[in-house]
């Protein structure tokens, strides 16, 4: 690996990615000096531990993401979605708002991006809860919590590959959009990759609920339509699927024995 005389590697121009050129499209591999420079994960564990993938997300993949009936076009589309933008990253400036009602797979999606970036491209990444920062924040106010809130942010601020979990979870108030837009904007001027998943849609549902944009403000929403995709999964709860899935099995095998008395 040669490096030119501003300390920049001479094959990617200090980029990390060497672009190639097969069937006529664009793809990026990491160059040499990216594992060197940035710590490259050597496998699943490093890279849960990293980027800090809660134990319930631990075996989220793009292999077993179902696309269970009747909404499997949607499903499939939006992994679709995630899965190209793992492949062709750093290719794209925009990062992937995941949009949809609870139980859909907006999260199974993101931590499979970030799993997929990390594990074959060497993309440090990390899970960022937003509520729970929101309320770590917060606690920051008390001078005794031993914490600052530059402590807090500077990894949601500098990592390079970010998932905003659960955005627009709490009631909207002038400190919330502060917040949220500082951290939002921060990475949009750094060109840093950020993925976003929320409950809320830029419609209301029959006219009634509160948008995106009344949870989060007119300001960050703006910038979220300007720095990522949106992806909207339009598909029902599938936890509800399987316990209604469950319910009936219990039904069957407590009826069973009646019908054969």
């Amino acid at each position: 690996m040669s490096e030119s005389n501003t300390g920049e590697c001479e094959r990617c121009g200090g980029t990390g990615f060497l672009i190639l050129e097969a069937a006529g499209a664009s793809r990026a591999r990491p160059c040499a000096c990216r594992a060197l420079s940035r710590g490259r994960p050597a496998g699943i564990e490093d890279f849960l531990q990293a980027a800090r993938i809660p134990r319930r997300y631990h075996d989220c993949d793009f292999e077993n993401f179902d696309a269970i009936p009747p909404h499997q076009l949607a499903l499939q589309g939006a992994r679709t979605w995630a899965l190209r933008y793992a492949e062709e990253y750093p290719l794209s400036d925009r990062g992937l708002l995941f949009m949809g009602p609870p139980g859909v797979g907006k999260t199974h999606l993101a931590v499979s991006t970030l799993r997929r970036l990390a594990l074959l491209k060497g993309v440090p990444g990390l899970f960022c809860d937003v509520q729970d920062l929101l309320r770590r924040l917060q606690a920051t106010f008390d001078r005794q919590s031993g914490m600052s809130e530059l402590d807090l942010l500077q990894p949601v601020l500098q990592t390079e590959a970010v998932l905003l979990d659960d955005l627009g979870g709490r009631q909207f108030s002038p400190w919330l959009e502060e917040t949220l837009s500082h951290i939002v904007t921060t990475r949009y001027n750094d060109k840093r990759a950020t993925l976003v998943t929320t409950n809320y849609t830029d419609e209301s549902a029959g006219g009634r609920g509160p948008t995106l944009k009344d949870r989060i403000g007119p300001r960050v929403h703006s910038r979220l339509q300007e720095m990522c995709h949106v992806v909207k999964i339009e598909a029902q709860d599938f936890r509800q699927l399987i316990k209604r899935a469950d319910h009936h099995r219990l039904a069957d095998r407590i009826e069973r024995p009646k019908e054969s008395a």
